[in-house]
């Protein structure tokens, strides 16, 4: 009798797809720092390898090994598959970068930012827009990017128009679109389904903790934000 663990590929290889091109994307980081002028035979091996589009391609073609059906059926399955679950994140992408050349070309971010420069909110601000955006739609792939889309016009009138300025900011995004995970949140219910609690449970253990951990993050960015601005 063959068991369901028979057909499955080897652990080792199994990881390929994903830990070839995370170290592609990291050598390259790495030597970047230590060869800034690019000149060098490594920096030019890993040029085009270690871009994040190359590195992904190579997992890609790493992961069509590990298929034993290799039919044309069977491809189009699965990169129909593939597509149906990776086309609404490019969508939002997209959609996010245009909504930010619009607020770019409309003059709302610099107007925005001047009427918030003078109330020191600083890192505040990109933190409660993503917030907004996290409780309102449920997508923290969404709220990040729509945040983001508003808040590079305004950067100078903030003050994070630098690098730290621009990582903490970041960080302060990511920290707000940790706030609140409920009903309108997919994991909310991937949550739900696999520990088998009921909904009004999960609202008060894990939407609640959510919370806890943004405000956290939050004030751990502020206090870095101290030290590095």
């Amino acid at each position: 009798m063959q068991t369901y663990g028979e057909n499955l590929p080897p652990v080792f290889l199994s990881f390929l797809p994903i830990v070839v091109p995370l170290l592609l994307i990291t050598l390259k980081s790495l030597i970047t720092l230590f060869d800034k002028s690019g000149q060098t035979l490594i920096s030019k091996i890993f040029y085009f390898p270690g871009e994040p589009i190359f590195a992904l391609a190579i997992g890609v073609v790493i992961a069509l090994f590990l298929l034993k059906d290799k039919s044309v059926a069977s491809m189009n399955t699965i990169f129909g598959e593939a597509i149906e679950k990776a086309g609404p994140i490019l969508i939002v992408t997209a959609a996010g970068g245009m909504f930010g050349m619009v607020i770019k070309a409309t003059g709302v971010g610099d107007v925005a930012g001047k009427m918030l420069s003078g109330t020191s909110l600083g890192l505040v601000v990109p933190f409660l827009i993503a917030v907004v955006m996290k409780t309102a739609q449920g997508s923290s792939t969404v709220a990040i990017i729509t945040t983001a889309s508003f808040v590079a016009p305004m950067l100078s009138m903030l003050g994070l128009d630098s690098e730290w300025g621009r990582l903490l900011g970041m960080l302060a995004m990511g920290a707000g679109s940790m706030i609140v995970s409920h009903a309108n949140d997919s994991y909310f219910w991937v949550i739900t389904n696999f520990a088998e609690l009921d909904m009004n449970t999960t609202l008060k253990v894990f939407s609640s903790s959510t919370i806890i951990m943004g405000v956290v993050v939050f004030a751990c960015v502020l206090i870095t934000s101290i030290f590095v601005l």
